[in-house]
């Protein structure tokens, strides 16, 4: 039970805006993140039909054990959208949502009718047609491989050059305006691919990396640089990458998990020239003997 209490937490946590869903994903613990990953995120499609669902059935009116809405988001989603069902021993909570199994899937049933939906896959909540177009950006870590180096890779798995939002999936693309960066289509999946296990490609939207292009540190060993918001790393190592291992790169996350998971990413990519500081920038004292040849920031 403990997997849908940290996906419910997870849930919490983008409903008080603490983060993006992949800024907040990051930070999960690394053994169950793929998983708790999904379910969040499948759990977030179907989640307006989902409310419906519990409000109608008055689960949480009459089941007191299941303590929050999202807990219960999670583990409603399982019972009615999931092959498996609920993935948990048998105990008080599980127990307390399958009494109401069956008026759960009535009132499911009963929506899916009303929106005219013949499949499950007709309720998902799509916020952005657009969504669906937005390509899968990869940038090539050049602390541990070059472009060329990775193009050669990546037709060795099969992909060509071409246009990564048209009919064949396994076409790529260079993106135009920043170096080192690639385009794949949207659903590519590259979490057990040896490039991204090994560091040698990042998965980052080109959004998160115009501030390390815009700042842009020389590769020099008298460069000193601040990134104040570090977690989870794809900005940092993208510094790392430009100033290339040389120089120092302050890197500063005052959140303990953020933090581990920062470093987590750092020692993939391979930056050397980074010190990750588990602390707020904003408490920092300016005359910081540290950081008194401060140039980029």
């Amino acid at each position: 039970m403990n997997f849908y209490f940290e996906a419910a937490k997870t849930l919490d946590r983008l409903d008080t805006k603490e983060g993006s869903i992949k800024g907040v994903l990051s930070t999960l613990p690394e053994k169950d993140r793929k998983r708790t990953a999904a379910l969040v995120i499948e759990t977030l499609k179907y989640k307006p039909v989902l409310l419906d669902v519990i409000v109608a059935s008055k689960l949480l009116k009459e089941e007191r054990k299941i303590t929050s809405q999202s807990l219960a988001l999670v583990l409603v989603h399982d019972i009615l959208l999931s092959r498996n069902g609920i993935q948990a021993g048998d105990g008080p909570i599980k127990q307390a949502i399958l009494r109401h199994k069956t008026r759960l899937r009535s009132e499911f049933q009963r929506i899916k009718i009303k929106k005219g939906a013949r499949t499950d896959e007709q309720l998902a909540h799509v916020e952005d047609a657009r969504a669906a177009k937005i390509p899968r950006y990869v940038r090539v870590n050049t602390l541990k491989c070059t472009s060329k180096d990775a193009i050669k890779a990546f037709h060795e798995q099969g992909y060509r050059l071409g246009d990564p939002l048209g009919d064949n999936p396994k076409c790529f693309s260079q993106d135009e305006h920043i170096a080192n960066l690639f385009l794949f289509p949207p659903q590519t999946q590259f979490q057990d691919n040896p490039l991204y296990t090994s560091g040698k490609i990042i998965l980052q939207d080109k959004a998160s990396c115009f501030p390390a292009v815009v700042l842009a540190p020389p590769a020099s060993d008298s460069i000193v640089a601040i990134d104040a918001t570090a977690a989870p790393g794809n900005k940092t190592s993208h510094l790392s990458a430009l100033m290339g291992n040389q120089g120092k790169l302050y890197a500063f996350e005052r959140d303990r998990k953020r933090f581990t998971t920062l470093k987590t990413m750092l020692g993939r990519a391979g930056c050397r020239n980074v010190e990750a500081l588990n602390a707020d920038f904003l408490t920092t004292e300016p005359d910081d003997s540290r950081f008194s040849k401060v140039d980029h920031m």
